[in-house]
């Protein structure tokens, strides 16, 4: 009897874990997909459901990288299209770089169209990216074709000399395409705040009526070349979200330049971990700024260049995201209008005092601070 009871726990035990396991893998599935679209406003929408994507290229798809990029809050992968049938029961949707047509499109965010193309189409630059386009579109049809677009000519000559684009391969282009990713990646060659004049420009071009998703620096152009601090890239992705990103991607896990074979997690550990906490704070706080009501309550004095603002109107009150672009501290000076906000909470702690309309904000340099309010008039 005592050897059956022995038998019968096993075999309870392995139908527990088994069972265990078979809940954890459908507990991690996304929703099929049966439509993306996007508002007036350029905001993503996934089964006509607000989506905000965050997307990393260059991933493994082990078991093990995959369980810690959910934990890490990503939920898009740029992938083959081989991949983009696999990766919504694993958590992710696709961006799929896809030459022929995918008979399974539950898993596919958008399509992946030529990247750069003004670095690589020397003539008829609209014309033949919708021609390129064209061809990704019949491979994943009814979704946003995107294009990773260079902010400097030349690259990567055009980073180290600051060659900022024209109007005819930045603005045209953004404006002609369906999604629209800037990719920034301006350290050490250019300031942070290059990242806020980007997707300005990139914004201004479409009036603000179609997606912007900048993709980020997990890159270094040289071997010799420093990454961003944590910082750095806190500052880049909050600047971004201020000037209208609607998404935020990064460049990239599995490409490091002089460690081949190396991952990001490997050569630049801390750097990778921050980016954990940042992207919750990014899924917390981006889709507020996006349904928002944008509000003129609070401002900027002018003698704070440096510092950039976005105040929005939610349900439960103000929220402003303050961002110091220097790397220097900063003092803000916020102004209030009359009867407005008197008090607002920072995420880092403590209270912004309104005296007569004004309160002084400190910034550590790239310093973010996120401001709520839960008294909106």
């Amino acid at each position: 009897m005592t050897a059956l009871r022995r038998c019968l726990s096993l075999i309870t035990s392995l139908i527990v874990v088994a069972a265990s396991s078979a809940f954890a893998q459908s507990t991690v599935a996304l929703p099929p997909i049966a439509s993306v679209t996007y508002d007036a406003h350029g905001a993503f929408r996934v089964n006509d459901k607000p989506f905000f994507p965050i997307a990393l290229y260059d991933a493994p798809h082990d078991d093990a990288t995959l369980a810690e990029l959910r934990a890490f809050g990503f939920n898009v992968l740029a992938c083959d299209a081989k991949t983009s049938t696999t990766l919504r029961a694993k958590g992710f949707y696709a961006a799929s770089h896809a030459e022929t047509k995918i008979d399974d499109l539950s898993g596919v965010f958008l399509g992946i169209g030529m990247d750069s193309p003004a670095l690589n189409l020397k003539s008829d630059l609209l014309r033949q990216t919708r021609e390129y386009n064209a061809k990704t579109q019949a491979a994943v049809p009814g979704r946003p074709i995107m294009n990773a677009i260079g902010y400097w000519e030349d690259e990567p000559e055009g980073v180290f000399q600051g060659k900022l684009p024209s109007k005819a391969v930045y603005e045209d282009l953004v404006a002609a395409i369906d999604v629209s990713a800037p990719y920034l990646y301006p350290v050490p060659h250019q300031p942070v705040s290059s990242v806020g004049d980007a997707m300005a420009r990139a914004r201004k071009a479409t009036s603000g009526r179609k997606p912007l998703l900048p993709i980020l620096q997990l890159f270094a152009w040289d071997a010799k070349d420093r990454y961003p601090t944590p910082a750095e890239l806190r500052c880049m992705a909050f600047l971004a979200l201020v000037e209208g990103a609607h998404g935020i991607g990064y460049y990239s896990y599995g490409t490091v330049t002089g460690h081949p074979g190396k991952t990001i997690a490997a050569t630049q550990p801390a750097l990778w971990k921050s980016v954990k906490p940042l992207n919750h704070d990014l899924a917390e706080i981006a889709p507020q700024l996006l349904s928002g009501k944008p509000s003129t309550d609070l401002g900027l004095r002018e003698e704070t260049p440096s510092v950039k603002l976005k105040v929005v109107r939610t349900e439960s009150g103000f929220l402003a995201v303050v961002v110091n672009t220097s790397p220097a501290p900063q003092s803000a000076k916020l102004v209030s209008k009359p009867g407005s906000v008197e008090r607002m909470q920072r995420r880092s702690g403590g209270q912004v005092e309104f005296n007569e309309g004004l309160a002084t904000l400190p910034l550590e340099p790239f310093g973010v601070e996120i401001l709520e309010d839960g008294a909106a008039r």
